[in-house]
């Protein structure tokens, strides 16, 4: 590595290095939600140690890495453009936490397979001890919309079901409109909750207090926006939560009112979420997940067929590197998160009894 080159971790930032940061991630072409600033606060309650590379003309890399039980993750991350510099930025991470007497690092980057992702995996594979697991935890996968396609080859592209309810949609006076207003957000996180209530779907990520952290967040930092799905008479009948991730529109979270089935709203909304971002001159819009481990009993099999109705094709991320620090690291980390996943399930059953 160069020798101007500064390394720093670090638990607090200063005004400057904030500024920096939000700056260099706002140039990045990936950078995901997970590695903004302020964002992984509103949902997880894990101490965070800062990293980043910088030189005399700015940032060149950075992350933030979740520390817990003498572990640490990464999530989507580091943010970096170079494959050098990831490389290096890793080693960095690496070492530092060996040094510290860390057991475990976990890595899911937000590369996409390929040249790259080969290129990283196999130079660091030359000097550490990396594990790879093959199922939903350990293998990203998504479902994407090329936007540089014209609008008529990205309608043709549609499931001919997918194209009758867009157009039913339209005949009902289905609106879509951005979010204008803090009182819709209430009438969507209601609708939301009676949506996971209905598909058993157990979702505790958004609540009422941070349903309006995440909309201030994103309208302070212009990285993304809230979707409404209204009818003819202004009633909210559901919404969507897009995020801005460099070249990307990612679907964060959506929800229809399930006592208005007859209407096929999701259809109508997603269409011209794609609509827009293109407007806005995004490259790509990303359904943000597909999970190719679920059969056909399970409610994620029929959202990744309702997804795939859009047309678009999938992608994959570098597989989560599982990094042992020491002997028998990713056992002994595997080993907390089955405790902790059996503390929490005798916590509920503790509720339910009362």
């Amino acid at each position: 590595m160069e020798s101007n080159i500064q390394v720093r971790f670090k638990y607090d930032l200063d005004e400057d290095e904030i500024n920096d940061i939000k700056r260099f991630c706002d140039s990045a072409d990936y950078c995901a939600a997970e590695q903004l600033l302020g964002w992984t606060e509103m949902f997880y309650k894990t101490r965070i140690r800062y990293f980043y590379l910088k030189d005399e003309s700015g940032i060149k890399s950075f992350c933030q890495i979740n520390e817990s039980f003498r572990s640490a993750n990464i999530h989507f991350g580091p943010v970096c453009d170079d494959r050098e510099l990831m490389v290096e930025s890793l080693e960095q991470i690496i070492r530092f936490y060996k040094n510290l007497g860390y057991f475990y690092l976990g890595v899911q980057m937000y590369y996409k397979s390929g040249f790259d992702t080969d290129y990283i995996e196999y130079a660091l594979n030359k000097h550490h001890k990396i594990k790879y697991l093959f199922n939903s935890e350990n293998t990203k996968s998504s479902f994407e919309i090329n936007l540089a396609d014209p609008e008529e080859k990205i309608w043709e592209r549609l499931r001919d079901g997918h194209k009758k309810s867009i157009k039913k949609a339209n005949k009902l006076g289905i609106r879509i409109e951005t979010l204008q207003r803090t009182e819709d957000l209430m009438p969507f996180l209601n609708i939301y909750l009676k949506m996971c209530l209905a598909r058993h779907i157990n979702d505790s990520e958004l609540s009422e207090r941070n349903i309006h952290e995440i909309y201030n967040f994103l309208e302070k930092n212009n990285k993304g926006n809230f979707l409404l799905i209204k009818d003819e008479s202004g009633a909210v009948l559901g919404g969507a939560i897009m995020v801005f991730q460099g070249l990307s529109v990612r679907y964060l979270k959506g929800a229809s009112d399930p006592d208005r089935k007859n209407i096929p709203l999701l259809h109508s909304l997603l269409y011209n979420a794609i609509l827009m971002a293109k407007n806005k001159n995004f490259k790509y819009f990303d359904f943000w997940g597909y999970n190719h481990f679920v059969d056909e009993s399970d409610q994620l099999y029929n959202i990744n067929y309702f997804k795939k109705g859009f047309g678009g094709y999938y992608t994959f991320f570098a597989k989560k590197m599982n990094i042992e620090l020491v002997l028998y690291g990713f056992l002994i980390f595997k080993m907390i998160l089955l405790l902790k996943k059996l503390a929490y399930k005798t916590h509920l059953d503790k509720i339910l009894k009362r």
